[in-house]
């Protein structure tokens, strides 16, 4: 392998690491309620990533360095961007939770109703 395939293949993983931040980044507003979804979220997003750099960055030439360069684009990504888009994500995920309470109000509501319903 020359050193302008590896230096390709770092840069790779570590712009696919930044991705990896950013879908961090965008979970992070879901931890507080939503701990265990945010994780496994995150968790299959990462597996992906390895999965993506190992076979089709790496094409099956997996080496340690490319797991730290995704690491270390997720960290170059939160400590930089993702710092600046924090309320952008807070704000998305307000408006996210405003929909589903404006749509799932009247299920709520009829749910009750059938429970009264069946109950007596």
């Amino acid at each position: 392998m020359t050193p302008a395939i590896a230096l390709w293949r770092l840069e790779c993983s570590l712009l696919l690491g930044g991705g990896l931040g950013l879908l961090y980044g965008f979970l992070r507003p879901l931890g507080n309620r939503h701990r265990i979804l945010a994780d496994v979220v995150f968790s299959l997003g990462a597996i992906w990533t390895f999965l993506y750099i190992s076979f089709a960055v790496c094409r099956g030439d997996i080496r340690i360095v490319y797991l730290f360069g995704m690491i270390g684009g997720t960290l170059l990504w939160e400590i930089t961007f993702g710092q600046w888009l924090r309320p952008v994500f807070s704000e998305i995920w307000r408006l996210f939770g405003g929909l589903f309470r404006f749509f799932l109000t009247p299920w709520k509501k009829f749910l009750k109703f059938v429970k009264i319903l069946f109950a007596s």
